[in-house]
């Protein structure tokens, strides 16, 4: 049975894109004002004390909007102390299993880069994944193409976020895969029209 992930668009987020903290809030909201309606908070240079200070901010912004799900990179204490909706684990986080059997109210991500990690995550309850990285970003020099995007979306029932350099001008690609879910860095926070560019992927992915 298919994973209910009610937003087809998963926005990550760090501070260090901006020259501000208020940019980057400002950013973010600028987002959900234009119907983003899930984050997650990645921050792998701060500590947990800084993650938590940076997260509660943006937790008092999602809170004046209804329907924003929040999520937290690879810590699920830090989601717990956020009270955030989910946790997106990867290989070196605490196991999907124990993870699930533990905090069954919270929706699991994992980070997928294989067809085999796809499949044991999904075998092991995670409630959705990220294949990744689809083409090469600045961070990346390597990319995983389309075709095993592809075999992942057709042997998977939970939903498949296609992630990594993916913005406005090759999303349609990605839906043209089969990926109607997509995970988004700078292909939105960084753009000089963040509204266009989210109305572009939003009618695409639909």
């Amino acid at each position: 049975m298919q994973s209910h992930i009610p937003f087809n668009i998963y926005l990550i987020g760090e501070k260090n894109f901006f020259s501000s903290e208020n940019e980057y809030l400002d950013t973010l909201k600028t987002c959900f004002d234009n119907g983003i309606k899930a984050f997650q908070l990645r921050q792998k240079d701060l500590s947990v004390r800084q993650i938590i200070n940076i997260g509660k901010k943006i937790k008092k912004i999602i809170e004046q909007y209804k329907d924003i799900y929040f999520f937290v990179n690879d810590r699920i204490d830090i989601a717990l102390a956020l009270e955030a909706n989910g946790v997106h684990l990867n290989k070196n986080s605490i196991p999907i299993k124990a993870a699930k059997e533990k905090y069954r109210e919270m929706i699991i991500f994992y980070s997928s880069h294989s067809y085999e990690e796809a499949l044991d995550a999904e075998k092991n309850g995670a409630d959705a994944i990220t294949f990744s990285p689809i083409f090469k970003t600045k961070n990346q020099d390597f990319e995983q193409g389309l075709e095993p995007l592809k075999k992942i979306i057709n042997n998977t029932k939970i939903p498949v976020f296609a992630l990594g350099g993916i913005n406005n001008g090759n999303i349609q690609t990605i839906r043209n895969a089969g990926a109607r879910y997509a995970a988004i860095q700078s292909g939105i926070l960084k753009q000089k029209n963040i509204k266009g560019s989210i109305k572009i992927i939003q009618d695409i992915l639909k």
